[in-house]
């Protein structure tokens, strides 16, 4: 003869969901930062040159920041070259009027100029 007999069991799983929550979450973080660093390093411009300083340990090439800086501030410099002059100028007559000799070359180019 067959008798089924039934037990009352609970059992409370959230703490193993909130452990699998937390290991998703940190292999989701993993694979963004691996994205995200990929997507700047293949951003950034590469040395290629023969020189072994152009290359890391792993033969990847390094990334050219000279090359970088030198692009940004060219292109910056066309864009502000005469505010740059102009401020230059500026400080210049600052400094400068705080020396007699200073003010005495400026007097004698005001009197040229005043006399044309």
């Amino acid at each position: 003869m067959i008798h089924d007999v039934t037990i009352p069991f609970r059992f409370d799983t959230s703490p193993i969901e909130a452990q699998i929550a937390n290991i998703g979450e940190q292999e989701v973080a993993k694979i963004v930062d691996s994205v995200v660093r990929q997507g700047i390093a293949e951003a950034l411009p590469r040395d290629y040159g023969y020189s072994p300083y152009g290359t890391d340990r792993s033969g990847k090439p390094k990334v050219n920041w000279r090359g970088y800086v030198d692009k940004y501030m060219d292109k910056w410099m066309e864009r502000h070259a005469q505010e740059v002059v102009d401020e230059a100028a500026l400080l210049m007559a600052m400094r400068g009027s705080r020396k007699k000799a200073w003010r005495e070359v400026l007097e004698e180019l005001k009197e040229e100029r005043d006399a044309e």
